[in-house]
């Protein structure tokens, strides 16, 4: 549970992260429209790898290879083949929900650093791939010329269009976390996170649970790298390299394991605050990663994280069997 005062926090920041996101366009600044729909894109894909990791303690460097299926999926449906984007999108959703299942079942019996191992070399042969793989991915060329999302009449081919798009998909993928974190599931995730042999003990399905945080991280990472390269109508081996896996990271430690909201700022805080230092050119990475350094140092747990306490077995027990138990104790 999160204490009061850490709800309020919360609260504040989410309303400010709103007067953000209504502001940037309102500036008049096309850059600014460009930045903050980067925030909304990658914030969406690091609130799924705080489901995966700060939910259900499973730590997975794999978001970039789902992101690939996505994005070279809508690339290679909608320009080699015609496809409706919508309908590529869609259909590369399935593709990374079926390689999650596919590839989960055996990645997920490893624990700890041996699934940190695991996944990471899945996202460093996934970047391998898509640059080897010339006559399927034109290789370090990309894939350009991605035809814009269209609804009607309505393109999103238009900065301000697609911002709205993009917050939308945001704010769509924050209120499934929440409403995640606060079922009967998210509990579960959370007991699993604690420690998988006490989660077992209490009933729960230890492998069924971390499938399904898999699948879902998956799924999300995989409409966000749709929509990355619907809004850059290009992909290309640089979007899923070793330095976007970490950027990740960064932004949901910045963020806070766990916050609801964290992942929002943290990626505000990695994609914006860099941009903000852009007179300091030559040591505008220095300053920044100083910046991050401090603040990890400051605050360990991010800007909203907390520690996590123990989960009651009664808060994890579905409610026929809390009741049962309350019966029989009778």
């Amino acid at each position: 549970m999160i204490g009061l005062s850490g709800r309020r926090v919360e609260v504040v920041a989410f309303v400010l992260v709103v007067i953000a996101v209504i502001g940037a366009p309102l500036s008049g600044s096309r850059l600014f429209v460009y930045y903050f729909t980067l925030t909304a894109l990658y914030a969406s894909v690091v609130i799924a790898l705080n489901l995966l990791l700060g939910l259900a303690g499973q730590v997975s460097f794999a978001q970039t290879t789902f992101m690939a299926i996505g994005g070279y999926g809508s690339a290679l449906m909608t320009v080699r083949l015609g496809w409706n984007p919508w309908l590529a999108m869609m259909l590369a959703m399935l593709l990374a929900a079926l390689a999650a299942l596919v590839i989960g079942r055996p990645l997920l019996r490893l624990r700890g650093h041996y699934l940190s191992m695991a996944t990471f070399a899945l996202a460093l042969g996934t970047y391998s791939f898509v640059t080897a793989a010339m006559e399927l991915t034109n290789g370090g060329i990309g894939i350009s010329g991605i035809p814009p999302l269209e609804i009607g009449d309505i393109s999103f081919a238009e900065p301000g269009m697609f911002y709205i798009l993009a917050w939308i998909l945001c704010g769509l993928t924050l209120a499934g976390y929440a409403l995640l974190a606060d079922s009967h599931i998210g509990r579960a995730w959370r007991a699993l996170a604690t420690g998988q042999d006490i989660a077992a003990t209490l009933g729960i399905d230890v492998p069924g649970y971390k499938l399904l945080a898999f699948i879902l991280a998956a799924v999300i990472a995989s409409i966000v790298g749709s929509f990355y390269v619907e809004f850059t109508s290009f992909v290309g081996p640089d979007l899923y390299d070793i330095n976007i896996i970490l950027s990740l990271f960064f932004m949901l430690f910045v963020g806070g394991r766990g916050s609801t909201i964290g992942p929002v700022v943290g990626a505000g805080v990695v994609v914006i605050v860099p941009q903000l230092m852009s007179g300091l050119e030559r040591y505008q990475n220095l300053i920044f990663f100083v910046i991050l350094l401090l603040l990890l140092l400051i605050r360990p747990a991010g800007l909203f994280g907390r520690v996590r306490e123990s989960v009651p077995l009664s808060a994890i027990l579905p409610g026929w069997l809390r009741a049962s138990r309350r019966a029989g104790a009778a």
